[in-house]
């Protein structure tokens, strides 16, 4: 059967969404301008750019792996230094520090074993975003016994690291699938659709975040 039309769809969907994020991030920025995340509308942006770019240089030259290469470790590292800086626990920033050097010793090791230029990095990925999930729930466990927490719907951090926690705990199994496909077969346009669809529930989280988030 074919479904080039519905993943057509969900690939402009995809775009509209990630756009729509960037722009309301801009629209919305003096209500988060003081905090942490003032540097995530130009990620977003920079996300827009690079699936764009990333299209562009599938379709004039079948490989575009480095740019996502490239793409992930300024996503990850990003993120790192915006939970680091949000909470005041010692502890906790200690601990996201190493999670920050595990990160970056995978982005290294896995240069021993497979071509940054030609190769999806999945030992980087995969410990990449497992040590987000965890800064995410550091954050979590910190603010759940505080008055924060009565509020806590219109804090743009909290719906960002909903977006990211849901894209990266379902996603995660699905990348380390579709890394040992061997032939694009309708499983792997099926596990392709389901990322297209996580990517659109994470930028949902991203847009919420944007309409409610309040100036403190």
């Amino acid at each position: 059967m074919d479904h080039s039309g519905f993943y057509t769809v969900l690939f402009y969907a995809v775009l509209a969404f990630e756009g729509l994020a960037a722009l309301l991030a801009f629209v919305r920025y003096k209500k988060y301008s003081h905090t942490y995340l003032r540097y995530f509308p130009w990620l977003l942006l920079y996300t827009f750019v690079t699936e764009i770019a990333a299209t562009f240089m599938w379709e004039r030259f079948e490989g575009n792996v480095v740019l996502y290469n490239i793409y992930n470790i300024v996503f990850f590292l990003y993120f790192y230094f915006v939970f680091y800086k949000h909470t005041k626990s010692i502890r906790d920033r200690n601990l996201i520090l190493i999670a920050t050097a595990i990160f970056l010793v995978s982005c290294v090791a896995n240069l021993g074993f497979s071509s940054f230029l030609e190769n999806p990095q999945l030992l980087a990925y995969i410990t990449g975003a497992c040590m987000l999930i965890f800064c995410i729930i550091l954050y979590f466990v910190g603010i759940l016994y505080t008055p924060r927490v009565l509020k806590i719907k219109t804090e743009l951090l909290f719906w960002v690291s909903i977006g990211l926690l849901l894209f990266y705990v379902g996603y995660i199994p699905i990348k380390i699938t579709r890394h040992f496909f061997t032939e694009i077969d309708n499983s792997y346009h099926i596990l392709r659709s389901v990322h297209r669809i996580l990517v659109l529930i994470m930028n949902a989280c991203f847009i919420i975040g944007f309409l409610w988030t309040r100036r403190k």
